[in-house]
């Protein structure tokens, strides 16, 4: 079979039992890799009524047939489960070396369930996969354990790690994936879902060979489509995603404060700019690309003090610059690294510390510790969150929607997430699609499912809501396919663009050997992935209540800059669910319907061989 490994590992940490299955080009066709194969999978194995932290739930790793072909930014890899913040089905992607030394050991997929007794790690090689003791590396920062872990297995192995903070089950917990780019499967909580079974890692090593049908016709298209993304890529080459936060600021819609504003008035001293100019080293790239999009900066002060780190992305400078009212860049470049180092995820810490800043100003949490402004103590913050030290610490490693339960019905109103999941840097209120995409997500706020069509061609005039559905859905299905193939989404929608077409249909046609492959199949089978993924939430308890969005997206306008004015009322946000579910043929409250289900031939128990028990 071409462009697959063929395999599949089950690892139960429980009994300690390890076992492979083969799959055959079929199933390939019906889920095509990545998210697809990790919904049935999660289908299969986790009962609705099963907690995101037992040792029912599982941990899917796993690949898409581009991951090795020549193309830029094919070498990414996904993991998913359960998660503790949404308590719905949850897939995050990552980049780095990871996923491509898994491919390269010959596994398209590894499944973790079950809970070991004492810390182990997972080390798969073409030959075997194996359970190993890891007491001693339990406890140590990512840079520390993929050292150790190394230095155990082969330095020529790369390494899925949790940290600290996934140990003690800080909720929004990430794995850390090595590589010459540390790439971080950041949102959903999934590391932390590794920590409760105590999985220190995933150690891939070694080579077995794979295939693809036509290489020369994959390295073509490429080649034919290079120029337009090199030329679409320029800023990310230049200066990666900080791009984004002059030219977020300057149309109104940079969340500031909580979002209680959307221009930050002090933007230039956290841009993509500033760091091009007097802090940037090099730049760096995941396995096989050339866009290059990570950087690496110099670190003049602080805990990383005469270090280069890696570069924060855009949405760590919303989340711990923006957000918080923070101007201070190096704070931000020693905070993003720590977090790195101990496995949080930035967004949500950074969104969460938002929401607790609010909720003291408000009276509702006093403590000196939280203040909107420069944040010299942040890193402190961090590490509280991590080990989950005092009030502040606790209340950190919930997650704004768990704390905000416990502090009470006011505190709701200044949340910022959808499904309990923290937004990220992409107006909710100021860019008409993403109140339709972060309501509809499965994993609730999330930039990478429905996707902005108009960055960044803005339209000279507010576009309103009319044709935002439409395209959400289609931007849905484009990122679905993107994630079962694996692709980064900046080569992806630069190179193939933001909806299916006849174009990606000949990539996969050249990577697989699928001649008679077809837009219609194609189309298709995005529509059962992302119905398979809304059907897991579904049988979680899921419906149109929680297709909703925050209070202040919901009720106040922007209150000054070239956006004010603009929020996404319950009227506007009823209307277009009403039109998702129709065109989605679910049901009016969100949940697929059992026609819907049989034309897209999604059932549970025809895969009794893709169980771990």
């Amino acid at each position: 079979m071409n462009a697959y490994a063929g395999r599949m590992a089950f690892v139960d940490l429980t009994t300690s039992r390890c076992r492979t299955v083969e799959f055959d080009e079929s199933f390939a066709r019906t889920w095509l890799g990545g998210n697809g194969f990790a919904a049935k999978i999660i289908h299969e194995n986790v009962a609705p009524g099963a907690a995101p932290y037992s040792p029912e739930n599982v941990v899917v790793f796993a690949q898409g047939p581009a991951n090795g072909a020549p193309f830029w930014g094919g070498n990414r890899g996904l993991v998913a489960a359960i998660s503790p913040i949404t308590n719905g089905f949850f897939d995050s992607v990552y980049g780095g070396d990871f996923a491509w030394a898994l491919k390269q050991a010959g596994w398209d997929v590894v499944v973790i369930g079950g809970e070991a007794e004492k810390p182990v790690f997972v080390h798969v090689t073409p030959d075997a996969v194996r359970i190993e003791e890891a007491g001693e590396i339990w406890g140590y920062g990512v840079e520390r354990a993929i050292a150790a872990l190394r230095s155990r297995v082969g330095a020529r192995s790369e390494c899925a790690v949790i940290g600290p903070a996934a140990e003690n089950r800080v909720v929004f917990g990430s794995v850390m994936c090595s590589g010459r780019r540390l790439s971080a499967a950041g949102r959903g909580g999934i590391g932390s879902v590794m920590g409760a079974k105590r999985c220190k890692a995933v150690v891939a090593s070694g080579r077995r060979d794979f295939s693809f049908y036509d290489s020369a016709a994959v390295k073509d298209q490429f080649g034919r489509m290079k120029p337009g993304l090199l030329e679409l890529g320029a800023g990310l080459r230049e200066m990666g995603t900080p791009m984004l936060v002059n030219f977020i600021n300057d149309r109104g819609m940079l969340c500031t404060r909580n979002n209680n504003a959307e221009v930050f008035e002090n933007a230039a001293r956290i841009s993509g700019e500033v760091i091009r100019d007097t802090y940037k080293k090099r730049n760096i790239a995941c396995r096989g690309c050339g866009l290059a999009c990570g950087k690496s900066v110099a670190v003049p002060s602080g805990k990383y003090a005469g270090s280069q780190v890696k570069m924060p992305e855009y949405e760590t400078l919303y989340a711990l610059g923006s957000m918080l009212g923070n101007d201070d860049i190096v704070s931000i470049f020693n905070a993003n690294a720590l977090c790195d180092d101990l496995g949080i995820d930035t967004i949500s810490f950074g969104v969460t510390l938002a929401f607790l800043i609010e909720c003291s100003e408000k009276g509702i949490l006093p403590s000196d510790d939280l203040k909107f402004g420069a944040q010299d103590g942040i890193e402190r913050l961090v590490e509280a969150t991590a080990y989950r030290r005092g009030r502040v610490g606790e209340y950190l490693a919930m997650g704004s929607a768990a704390a905000a339960k416990e502090l009470g019905e006011e505190s709701k109103e200044y949340l910022y997430t959808a499904k309990g999941l923290e937004i990220p840097g992409h107006s909710a209120r100021g860019l008409r699609m993403t109140g339709i995409s972060y309501a509809t997500s499965h994993r609730g706020g999330t930039h990478h499912d429905g996707r902005q069509v108009y960055y960044p061609n803005d339209p000279p005039t507010d576009p309103g809501f009319s044709d935002m559905v439409l395209l959400s859905l289609n931007t849905f299905n484009n990122s679905t396919v993107g994630d079962c193939l694996l692709l980064c989404r900046f080569i992806h929608e630069r190179t193939f663009g933001k909806a299916l077409a006849e174009n990606m249909v000949r990539f996969i046609g050249a990577l697989t050997g699928w001649v008679d492959y077809s837009l219609d199949e194609l189309t298709a089978t995005a529509e059962r992935i992302c119905t398979l993924e809304r059907l897991i939430s579904v049988e979680r308890g899921f419906d149109r209540r929680d297709d909703t969005l925050p209070y202040r997206v919901r009720t106040t306008p922007i209150p000054s800059g070239p956006a004010a004015g603009r929020y996404c009322g319950e009227e506007d946000l009823g209307r277009m669910l009403d039109e998702y579910y129709r065109l989605r043929e679910w049901d009016d409250r969100g949940r697929p319907t059992a026609e819907t289900l049989r034309r897209l031939r999604i059932a549970r128990g025809e895969g009794s061989d893709l169980r771990i028990r």
